[in-house]
């Protein structure tokens, strides 16, 4: 997993991020599993896709300028990948209060669980942005971010959700970095991806050091926010909520899916609070938790855990497993403090 530090107004750090790959050896097409100029219809989406970004994050166009521009690579073809790549990862989330924790602030885990190749393309990244918050989060190609950490205590992950069609939006990874830039609260994330016009579906799992946790489930006809009573939220490859089951077109509800089932388990079953190790333990167990080795896979599902994150939130302890937690040690990352 390489690792890339930018910092300052939205357009340098695209530059800055295109110099390090220069540097790598590293070209935009390899950036990704599929090559960038090859494919119209994504191209096409992109298109389609921009004046929503326009109008929500326009930030991010500069900076997908500024790689545009550092590596001399057609602009269009470089945002086709965060504005329409489309991908269907598996993911577990989980989230739980203050009221269930030995070190009285929130956990938070998440693996990233996909195809095994993608392992070549991810990516740790360290982002300052001069007018927003500072974060620290994992992605395979650039802009976007699929999890995180900000110095404001905010932490967000996503998992996938079956999806038919596909609308003119906002891509996932986009959103995530959006949050990690600009909100401090649950209740500033929640808000602002609830308004957010969404491409395909996907769940929204954030917890902020308040303990404060809400799990945003979206499509692209309709978003539902799930705020728990007993301050422990879950999240697998579907919508937890009946309301939202009717726009995801597999007949799949939350008992099918094992994970989500562990997770319900492990957590019921506790007789202490819970610690970052009892975290580490479930998120990275391939029999009892809802790890996949990597060579180990859940049925037929070639996916398996490419990296995983526990967190103590707001406690600036955080810590990730740069493979599969089942075979690689969690270590310790930096979170930004804004204190410092």
């Amino acid at each position: 997993m390489n690792e890339y530090n930018i910092g300052g107004d939205y357009y340098g750090m695209g530059r800055q991020f295109g110099t390090q790959l220069e540097r790598e050896g590293v070209t935009l097409d390899s950036v990704s599993a599929e090559p960038v100029d090859r494919h119209e219809e994504m191209l096409q989406f992109a298109r389609d896709c921009e004046p929503f970004v326009e109008m929500h994050a326009p930030e991010l166009l500069q900076e997908l300028r500024g790689i545009a521009d550092c590596t001399d690579v057609d602009p269009q073809a470089v945002k086709s990948i965060p504005l329409a790549l489309n991908a269907d990862p598996g993911c577990s989330l989980v989230a739980i209060s203050p009221d269930h924790t030995e070190s009285d602030v929130p956990l938070f885990g998440r693996n990233h669980d996909f195809y095994p190749s993608f392992r070549d393309y991810s990516k740790l990244f360290y982002t300052s942005p001069k007018d927003g918050l500072a974060s620290v989060g994992c992605a395979h190609n650039f802009v976007g971010r699929l999890d995180g950490i900000n110095e404001a205590g905010l932490a967000i992950g996503f998992s996938g959700v079956p999806t038919d069609e596909y609308a003119p939006g906002f891509m996932w990874p986009l959103a995530v970095r959006t949050v990690l830039d600009t909100c401090h609260t649950v209740s500033e994330a929640a808000s602002w991806l609830e308004q957010l016009p969404h491409a395909q579906n996907v769940n929204f799992l954030v917890t902020d050091a308040t303990g404060n946790i809400a799990l945003v489930e979206a499509s692209p006809t309709a978003v539902n926010t799930i705020r728990p009573d007993d301050g422990f939220v879950r999240a697998t490859n579907q919508f937890t909520s009946e309301s939202m089951q009717r726009h995801q077109p597999a007949a799949r509800v939350p008992a099918d899916c094992p994970r989500f089932q562990r997770l319900g388990e492990w957590f019921r079953a506790r007789h202490t609070p819970l610690g970052l190790d009892d975290l580490q333990t479930v998120m990275g167990e391939s029999e009892t938790g809802v790890c996949w080795r990597t060579d180990d896979h859940e049925g037929n599902d070639p996916r398996c855990t490419i990296w995983s994150w526990t967190m103590e939130v707001g406690s600036g302890t955080a810590l990730l497993a740069r493979d599969s937690p089942a075979e690689t040690d969690y270590v310790p990352i930096t979170v930004p403090d804004s204190s410092r």
